[in-house]
């Protein structure tokens, strides 16, 4: 039996460890405590720094892009390569300058409350990139540093503005002096009298339209436009008809224009200056392919397999002639590649752009700003047709024309 102080000290020690037990365990609670509350701030704070990150995020007013494309670098800094300017527009800078000024009027736009607005200079550029290059509005919008909407309103501004001043850029000759300085154009290209311009088509590829497509699907197993153009000697073209269906001949284009019915009517050609073989008075005329009908005012050649050596040499002077149309066309395809093809499924639409291509095709011609004839191939589409809708009229003339060379 141990000493009574001896199990006092023991008593002592024992109840000393349990309450170094307890105080251990209280100890532990508190610190686990702890660390679960500093989880929960943490996992608390990281859900506040979501939200708030959540609530800076907002979509663009205006997407986030360089301060000036290409073309504000070069338009401000003109000792920048002129080829460059040309090679992007199609045409130079002072021919550039100059349309502006004809269509800052159709292309000003006005500051707004949210944004200063883009400049005419800017959205004529616009306009004339995808004319110049086609494609997508994307590609458009990448190249100048825009969006996809403004390129879409610049594009449909251009086009409308040129659209609007066709007259002024492309107009039959009605009185004698305009059409004897039509005739005068053709003088040096070939030894027939008295042609007055050069008639042909060719076809524009487009996308199958919402509404008769079958009639749009040509010869050339695509969905296409017919444009009828006349040529005068310099290559600019006096009338420009478009938005004809694919499928149509030339001849029968030619009986829906209104080109026909003037000529028919009398109102265009008929009244000189005349041409005197003999006692035989010859009208001005046009000259076309054999897709045409033969008559008083358009002469076509004889078929080819002829072996009649007057009619050989009529044949060549009226191609000599003739060619000017379809170098023509070779140039506006060439210089504005959105007739490569045209995306839009109006026709309505793609008719504009196509005599607003003709507009801009004049314009430079007339600005001396000429395109590069290395760049294009000759545009035929016709190839050898029939065509018995002959009248006699216009037979007697060719035979006179072929007699007097």
């Amino acid at each position: 039996m141990l000493p009574r102080n001896v199990l006092i000290a023991l008593l002592c020690c024992l109840l000393a460890m349990q309450n170094l037990i307890v105080a251990s365990q209280q100890l532990l609670l508190v610190l686990l405590g702890r660390i679960r509350l500093l989880r929960l701030m943490e996992t608390l704070t990281q859900l506040l720094n979501r939200r708030r990150r959540r609530r800076r995020f907002h979509p663009y007013w205006t997407f986030p892009r360089p301060l000036e494309s290409w073309f504000e670098i070069h338009m401000h800094q003109r000792n920048f390569p002129e080829a460059f300017f040309r090679r992007h527009l199609r045409m130079g800078r002072n021919s550039f300058d100059n349309l502006l000024t004809l269509l800052r009027g159709y292309v000003q736009r006005e500051n707004t409350r949210f944004r200063d607005c883009i400049p005419p200079e800017k959205v004529l550029a616009i306009g004339l990139y995808r004319i110049a290059h086609g494609g997508s509005y994307d590609n458009t919008a990448l190249a100048m540093n825009v969006g996809k909407t403004t390129v879409h309103e610049a594009f449909r501004d251009v086009v409308n503005a040129l659209y609007d001043i066709r007259n002024d850029f492309i107009k039959l000759p009605v009185t004698v002096d305009e059409t004897a300085a039509s005739i005068g154009t053709f003088e040096h290209l070939s030894m027939l009298p008295n042609i007055a311009g050069a008639i042909d088509g060719s076809h524009i590829k487009i996308r199958a339209p919402g509404e008769s497509a079958v009639d749009y699907f040509s010869r050339y197993q695509q969905h296409d436009v017919v444009v009828q153009a006349v040529v005068n000697g310099r290559k600019l073209f006096i009338d420009v008809a478009a938005g004809f269906p694919g499928s149509l001949h030339d001849a029968r284009v030619l009986r829906n224009s209104s080109i026909y019915q003037k000529a028919e009517n009398g109102d265009i050609l008929a009244a000189g200056p005349m041409y005197l073989i003999g006692t035989d008075e010859i009208q001005p005329y046009l000259v076309g392919d054999s897709a045409y009908p033969l008559s008083p005012w358009l002469q076509k050649p004889y078929p080819e397999g002829t072996r009649d050596p007057g009619e050989i040499r009529f044949n060549k002077e009226l191609s000599s002639a003739r060619v000017v149309v379809e170098c023509a066309f070779g140039i506006l395809k060439s210089r504005w590649r959105i007739l490569d093809a045209i995306e839009e499924r109006n026709i309505a639409a793609v008719s504009k752009i196509i005599v607003a291509c003709a507009v801009l095709h004049n314009f430079c011609i007339l600005a001396g700003d000429e395109w590069d004839e290395d760049d294009f191939n000759n545009d035929d589409d016709n190839g050898p047709n029939n065509n018995d809708d002959v009248l006699r009229d216009g037979d007697d003339i060719r035979e006179l024309l072929k007699n007097n060379l």
